[in-house]
């Protein structure tokens, strides 16, 4: 039998394993952060792996993971290994930190910082920057926006019935696939420009979510494509 061992930046070869403690103990001796997951960096199979991964991204460290999908016996194992019941597990220099709720607030306090300096003493660590305020501009701003800054983009969260009805030409619409392509290939100094229809509850969340994913620059427009229509381009029908 053997397992195997992913990593967010290479690809690690497989190693043979025996007893399952001791197995754990030579994972978690492999690299100075190692996490336990669902699934691997790349694909995490549940939100508490991601969000655990999202941490570790933001900090920019190197670090290997286990997909403990891929072995019953680990699954199980680290449950006992720690004295802790759930998954993921974040270990640094083989000392079990947490699951995904202290990694979260270890990370908005600070505290990583001194674990992972104790990690990779020859790394320079710098903390995230904090999440981007969403900033709500009318739709006239947004036009200048656009002038000044040639690569924003602006995306429509409205239902696809609706942006058959209208659309601004230069707008994307805004569905699950075209949110992953976002998440893992677009560069977060983007300026996005979010609308729906009045610009109500539907933009301002997706507005929201996009300054907790790393994105920088997100404008949110005020009473949406409705009010595009009225003060900008009255071309465009209402409904």
């Amino acid at each position: 039998m053997k397992f195997n061992v992913v990593s967010g930046n290479q690809s690690v070869s497989p190693s043979p394993v025996g007893d399952t403690m001791a197995q754990i103990k030579e994972l978690v001796s492999s690299s100075p952060v190692f996490l336990f997951m669902k699934g691997t960096p790349e694909m995490p199979q549940c939100g508490f792996s991601a969000r655990v991964c999202k941490v570790l991204d933001s900090w920019n460290v190197p670090y290997k993971a286990f997909n403990v999908f891929s072995d019953e016996n680990i699954r199980q194992g680290i449950k006992d290994y720690a004295n802790w019941p759930t998954i993921p597990q974040l270990y640094i220099n083989q000392e079990f930190v947490g699951g995904c709720d202290i990694v979260e607030e270890m990370s908005e306090s600070g505290e990583l910082i001194e674990l992972f300096n104790a990690a990779y003493p020859d790394l320079k660590i710098t903390p995230p920057p904090p999440p981007a305020q969403v900033k709500h501009v009318q739709p006239e701003e947004a036009v200048q926006i656009l002038k000044d800054y040639p690569e924003s983009q602006i995306l429509d969260v409205r239902t696809y019935e609706e942006w058959e009805m209208v659309h601004l030409d230069n707008s994307i619409f805004l569905d699950q696939s075209k949110v992953g392509e976002i998440l893992s290939s677009w560069d977060r100094n983007t300026p996005l420009i979010v609308l729906c229809h009045i610009g109500t509850q539907r933009s301002a969340q997706a507005a929201h979510f996009f300054t907790t994913e790393g994105f920088q620059q997100v404008y949110h427009v005020t009473g949406g494509i409705d009010a595009w229509a009225v003060s900008v381009d009255p071309t465009l029908p209402r409904y």
